[in-house]
């Protein structure tokens, strides 16, 4: 039986794709894990991939068009496991991360969405295991929707329900970087969500990263998302909030 789909988005990142495919093999619960790897136009990420694929853990998708939410909303659609999360290419998780996940989403049916704290490297490729962030980390606090308006608090690699999308739609495909958070502002006002305070992955601080390459891009499309829940947003501005002053960590 697949407990986990994750969903690893691609295109043109065939030098990370070993690793991240390396590290998701290493998990504990592997055996109950689906990994499909998302492919879109151009790059070699196939070929990447190919040398994997004798495992039957992974599978392999093309996405007809570019763009992340694209390719994640192809990934649910193929999906069977319960639970859904999403490794880019260039982050790794701790080996039991997973199972760390799924087993508090297992343990509380009313959560809709458990995440964790993670591990920051700024050189690619390192492994959980060894790295060199230091001790320095992505401290997210306990879940809030206050704290969640203010900013997105999940961090890099979440795990949500795969029912949730029956009740409240895929990703927004008109966002380029920020609609996962749109989805997550979205999934909150109807579920309920819980922190793991444990580092459960490493983060590369890519400068090369969707959200880094075009600032202005981001900025607008933070903009939508405030003006889609400004209903919500004006609560945290009036009682200056907003924005938040840093990035946490510990």
């Amino acid at each position: 039986m697949i407990t986990v789909t994750v969903l690893v988005a691609t295109r043109r990142r065939e030098s990370l794709l070993p690793g991240c495919l390396a590290s998701l093999l290493r998990q504990t619960m592997v055996h109950r894990t689906e990994i499909l790897v998302i492919h879109g136009p151009g790059g070699r990420d196939v070929e990447a991939v190919s040398p994997f694929l004798p495992c039957p853990t992974i599978r392999c998708i093309p996405s007809p068009r570019p763009g992340l939410y694209v390719a994640w909303n192809i990934g649910i659609g193929e999906a069977r496991g319960r639970y859904l999360t999403t490794l880019n290419t260039d982050d790794r998780l701790r080996g039991d991360a997973l199972a760390v996940m799924a087993g508090a989403l297992d343990a509380h049916p009313d959560v809709g969405l458990v995440y964790g704290d993670s591990l920051v490297t700024d050189r690619a490729d390192e492994t959980f295991e060894h790295n060199s962030s230091n001790g320095r980390q992505l401290c997210w606090p306990d879940y809030t929707h206050r704290a969640l308006l203010a900013r997105c608090i999940f961090g890099p690699h979440p795990m949500w329900r795969r029912e949730a999308h029956e009740r409240v739609g895929l990703f927004d495909e008109t966002f380029e970087s920020a609609g996962d958070y749109e989805f997550w502002l979205r999934l909150a006002e109807r579920e309920r969500m819980l922190h793991l305070p444990e580092p459960l992955g490493l983060y590369y601080e890519n400068p090369a990263g969707l959200s880094r390459v075009s600032p202005e891009r981001s900025v607008r499309e933070r903009v939508r998302i405030v003006q889609r829940y400004l209903h919500r947003y004006r609560d945290i501005v009036r009682t200056q909030e907003w924005p938040p002053s840093h990035t946490p960590s510990c």
